[in-house]
C-alpha cells in the first residue's frame, strides 16, 4: 500500500480539521437554536396560559354581569308591581272617596247656587280625568291583566295598540293559556311591548300580525308588520339599543330574539323562550 505524499496528507488533515470545526460550529448553532426554540415554546405556553386565564376571567365576568342584570330586571319588575298596586289601590280609593264627597256636596247645594254647582261639577270631572290617568300609569307600570295570564295580556295589549295607533292588528293563537312561568311571561310581554313601540316609531306599518304558539319545550311569539322593513345593517348595528335590549332580556331566560327584514317587505321579530327557566324551571 502506497503512502500519500506529505503534501496530500497535510491537505487532507487541514480539510478534516476544517470539517470538524464546521461540524462543531453547526452543533453549537443547533444547540443555540434549540435553546431559543425551547425558550419560545415556554413563552408561548405561558402566553397561552395567560390567554386562557384571561378568557376564563372574561367568561366569569360576563356570567356575573348577566346574573346581575337578571337580578336587576327581577327587582325592577317587583318594584313596578308594588308601585302599580299601590297607585291603583291606595290612590284609586282616595280618588273614589273624593268623588263621593263631591257628589254629596252637589246633592246638598241649593239649585240656585249655580256658581258652586258649576265648580263642583268641574271638580268631579277633574277627579274622573285623574282616575283615568292613575289607571293608565298603573297599567303601564304593570298591567293587572298579567295576573290572568300571558295570552289574555297579549290580546289586550294588541287591542290597545290598535285603538291608540289605528294600525290594524291580528292575533293568531290556539292557546287558551301558556305553561310559561310568571317571570317568563313578564319577559315575553316586555319584549312584545318594545316590538310594538318600534313598529310605531320606525316601521311605518299599517298592519301587524301576531302569532303565539307553544310546544312541549318552547313558547314562540312572532310579530310581523308590513312596514318599510329593517335592513341588515340596522339589525346588526351596535347602536340599536332597543334590539340589543330585547335580545338580552330573552338571553337571561336562555331564549332568543331574531329579526328578519327586507326593504319594502316589512319586518318579522321572533321571540323564543324555553318553558322552563335556565336554572331548572321557574315557579308558576
Amino acid at each position: 500500500m502506497e503512502l500519500l505524499p506529505s503534501t496530500e496528507q497535510n491537505s487532507l488533515a487541514r480539510q478534516s480539521h476544517t470539517s470538524q470545526q464546521l461540524i462543531a460550529e453547526l452543533e453549537a448553532h443547533l444547540t443555540q437554536v434549540t435553546a431559543q426554540l425551547l425558550t419560545a415554546k415556554a413563552n408561548l405556553a405561558n402566553e397561552s396560559a395567560d390567554h386562557r386565564r384571561t378568557e376564563d376571567e372574561f367568561r366569569r365576568s360576563t356570567e356575573q354581569l348577566r346574573e346581575l342584570s337578571a337580578r336587576l330586571q327581577s327587582v325592577r319588575e317587583e318594584e313596578r308591581t308594588r308601585i302599580s298596586r299601590a297607585i291603583h289601590d291606595e290612590l284609586g280609593q282616595t280618588l273614589t272617596g273624593l268623588k263621593m264627597d263631591v257628589a254629596w256636596l252637589q246633592g246638598h247645594l241649593d239649585p240656585q247656587q249655580l256658581a258652586l254647582l258649576t265648580k263642583t261639577q268641574a271638580m268631579s270631572d277633574l277627579i274622573d280625568t285623574t282616575v283615568q290617568i292613575v289607571r293608565r300609569i298603573s297599567t303601564e307600570l304593570r298591567p293587572g291583566i298579567l295576573d290572568l295570564g300571558l295570552v289574555a295580556t297579549i290580546e289586550w295589549q294588541l287591542q290597545e295598540f290598535q285603538t291608540r295607533t289605528g294600525i290594524k292588528s291580528k292575533l293568531i293563537s290556539s292557546l287558551e293559556e301558556t305553561t310559561l312561568d310568571d317571570d317568563g311571561s313578564t319577559v315575553v310581554f316586555r319584549i312584545f311591548q318594545e316590538i310594538l313601540t318600534n313598529v310605531v316609531r320606525h316601521a311605518g306599518a299599517t298592519q301587524v300580525e301576531v302569532t303565539l304558539e307553544e310546544t312541549a319545550a318552547f313558547l314562540t311569539l312572532q310579530v310581523a308588520d308590513n312596514g318599510r322593513g329593517m335592513t341588515a345593517s340596522e339589525i346588526d348595528s351596535p347602536r340599536s339599543i332597543g334590539l340589543l335590549g330585547m335580545q338580552e332580556r330573552a338571553r337571561l331566560r336562555a331564549g332568543e330574539v331574531q329579526f328578519h327584514g327586507a326593504p319594502g317587505q316589512g319586518t318579522t321579530v321572533t321571540v323564543r323562550l324555553p318553558l322552563e327557566a335556565a336554572s331548572g324551571g321557574g315557579t308558576k
